[in-house]
């Protein structure tokens, strides 16, 4: 039981590091004004977990993801806001 919560406790923590950081890079100022950014997954960022945060960012109203085939991840929103 005990590892049961380490591993729930260790999967939170990293999905909400992941989510962090992706959010860190949108509210950047540069990134507001394009509108986009590209992200990838960083070396012991569980890819199970990248995948959780991924597919929910794409199921936001007014987001558009493109995973492109070197790996990174194409985040966009300006067509919402225009439209």
């Amino acid at each position: 039981m005990a590892s049961d919560l380490y591993s729930a406790t260790n999967a939170s923590f990293s999905y909400e590091q992941i989510g962090r950081r992706i959010q860190r890079m949108v509210a950047s100022p540069d990134v507001q004004k394009v509108q986009f950014i590209t992200v990838t997954r960083l070396d012991g960022e569980p890819s199970e977990i990248w995948d959780t945060v991924l597919q929910e960012i794409e199921e936001t109203d007014g987001i558009q993801v493109d995973r492109r085939e070197d790996g990174s991840v194409w985040i966009g929103w300006k067509r919402y806001i225009d439209g």
